[in-house]
């Protein structure tokens, strides 16, 4: 099970993926605004002015995503009924990430470093790279101009930081929280996924020592 989170401009949505492809396992993805928008039928900079909400509190934020259920959170709408409070759905998506982790998983966002800290199958890794390589790899691999990926950096890195700050009283870029930390800007994309493969790989061998000697003895 792997746990990514990544700074915007770090391909977190492009190397997650495939990282679950290569492992045979389920990809879960966080919600990135312009994607929830057009699976909503929503602008995107309405689904913006919910998610910078994440500084104040959350409320109205889960109340206008619950009724996507699994667009956006990988839950059935009805699982997320009566879960609008702050702390029912911290507890709620809690308890489905745990779920999920023991089947199996690559999460992507959503906090799963700090609520998967104690799994020990876990490995928990952090994309990310200097601020002004982030912005041109964004230019360079999503065609946007450089305002328009200046705005959806400050965006999105303000609401992912807001998000886990408000829910778990943490920093997302706390490099305690990670086993494996990679400039995403320096390595290619690629590559960031063979060395998390190869770690995943390498910890499932160290296990496996672990049992037989065990049992060896």
């Amino acid at each position: 099970m792997v746990t990514i989170s990544a700074a915007y401009g770090a391909g977190g949505g492009l190397v997650g993926p495939r990282v679950a492809e290569r492992l045979g396992v389920t990809f879960w993805d966080r919600a990135i605004p312009a994607q929830v928008a057009a699976d909503l039928a929503e602008r995107s900079d309405e689904v913006l002015a919910v998610e910078d909400d994440l500084g104040r509190g959350v409320s109205r934020w889960v109340s206008f995503f619950a009724p996507a259920g699994a667009v956006w959170t990988g839950i059935p709408s009805q699982e997320m009924a009566g879960h609008h409070d702050e702390a029912s759905y911290k507890e709620h998506i809690n308890l489905v990430l745990r779920r999920e982790a023991e089947r199996g998983a690559v999460f992507l966002g959503r906090g799963a470093a700090i609520v998967l800290a104690g799994h020990p199958g876990a490995l928990h890794v952090r994309l990310d790279g200097p601020l002004e390589r982030r912005i041109d790899q964004v230019m360079d691999l999503g065609g946007l101009d450089e305002r328009s990926a200046r705005r959806a950096q400050h965006q999105s890195d303000t609401a992912r930081y807001r998000y886990v700050h408000r829910l778990y009283h943490a920093d997302v870029a706390d490099h305690r929280l990670y086993h494996l930390w990679i400039d995403a800007t320096a390595v290619p994309l690629a590559t960031c996924v063979d060395i998390i493969v190869s770690a995943v790989q390498g910890r499932d061998q160290l296990r496996q020592l672990g049992t037989d000697d065990h049992d060896r003895a």
